[in-house]
């Protein structure tokens, strides 16, 4: 795979950490999955546009993605999924108490 800062790497941990096959990232970005295959093993770079869907999909900026690229990092809280509103609403029904990150007690 590629260097461990490069863009193609934070792209493929982020799918596998969002459980999501290369075919499924490539069906919400909208291209193939040999699109994806390329872009994960740094054969290329997305253009601007599905750079911007990268980023909606994974819950990162652009300007993230852009650090990665210029061989920059991403904090660990970046790598982190946001749960919505209806998670958590099932979590509390099971008696799960949901505690935003900012708002937890070490």
């Amino acid at each position: 795979m590629g260097q461990a800062n490069s863009l193609g790497h934070f792209i493929s941990l982020r799918r596998k950490h969002m459980r999501l096959t290369q075919e499924e990232l490539a069906e919400k970005v909208g291209v193939s999955k040999s699109a994806i295959a390329k872009w994960e093993t740094d054969g290329g770079l997305p253009d601007r546009d599905n750079l911007r869907r990268i980023a909606d999909i994974m819950n990162v900026s652009v300007g993230d993605l852009h650090r990665v690229i210029e061989g920059g990092e991403i904090g660990k809280n970046e790598m982190s999924i946001n749960i919505t509103q209806d998670v958590i609403a099932v979590l509390e029904s099971y008696g799960y108490k949901v505690i935003p990150p900012d708002k937890q007690i070490i």
